[in-house]
């Protein structure tokens, strides 16, 4: 009766264990739900990322937040309801705070560093994202739109990001600003564009750009 009781026992911790973990990995990666000037409490309540937890809190009178920290795949949407959007997953960024409300965001919206034809296929997702909301680059010189629309324009690019970065400023005028990045990041010295990786970098923060 003894054995029969502990197979049992054993069986049900193993049924636990297992509705645990798919229960786990079927909700998918956390939210994370914030715009410019939102509040760290609305941050909190509004995203199933833990911010609480890995939000490191300055000691100051009162204590307050300094910055969130991003190392586990979350799903970013920046909730302005106007100009809002939702980038894919990644595991890389922090959110920075001033008085209780959110200044700036730095991430990848990628989980990995990409070939280049990926890369590109990112990029090009994440520019016609942003046009349909209202985003426009800054009106100066040389800061435009990455141009990709031909294969002509992306050898161009990637001899260009062998030495240097692309990207463009993007502006709601007077409100937000952000800034699209592309570089190579991996194995860049070989010049070999079978074997090179790249990777995307996105800021936000408040327009300091507009007059």
């Amino acid at each position: 009766m003894r054995h029969k009781r502990n197979t049992y026992l054993l069986f049900a911790a193993v049924a636990l264990v297992t509705i645990t973990v798919a229960f786990f990995f079927s909700r998918g990666p956390e939210q994370l739900s914030f715009h410019i000037g939102k509040s760290y409490d609305d941050v909190v309540r509004d995203s199933t990322f833990p911010v609480k937890g890995e939000t490191a809190i300055y000691p100051g009178e009162p204590p307050h937040p300094s910055s969130t920290w991003i190392s586990t795949p979350v799903i970013i949407t920046f909730d302005d309801k106007q100009h809002g959007f939702t980038l894919p997953a990644t595991k890389f960024g922090a959110i920075g705070w001033s008085e209780f409300k959110a200044i700036t965001l730095t991430t990848s919206p990628m989980l990995e560093t990409l070939p280049f034809e990926q890369a590109v296929k990112l990029l090009e997702e994440l520019q016609q994202k942003f046009k349909q909301v209202g985003w426009t680059p800054e009106p100066v010189e040389g800061n435009d739109w990455l141009k990709i629309e031909t294969q002509e324009d992306k050898v161009q690019l990637q001899a260009k990001l062998f030495d240097q970065l692309d990207g463009v400023i993007l502006l709601i005028p007077h409100k937000y600003s952000l800034i699209l990045h592309i570089k190579c990041y991996a194995r860049c010295d070989e010049r070999n564009s079978e074997t090179a990786k790249y990777l995307i970098d996105v800021g936000l923060g408040e327009d300091h750009f507009s007059d």
